[in-house]
């Protein structure tokens, strides 16, 4: 029982981990984005 509780638990952080990875990553990206929009306006 405990190692099905722990198991369940690092599958829960290691999505919570990758969705917080994919939303920075892709702010970086839109962040990037505006830069390269305002030097060529």
């Amino acid at each position: 029982m405990t190692t099905d509780i722990f198991l369940a638990g690092l599958a829960a952080l290691t999505l919570i981990a990758a969705l917080i990875v994919a939303l920075t990553s892709r702010r970086d990206v839109n962040d990037m984005k505006d830069e390269d929009r305002s030097r060529m306006g």
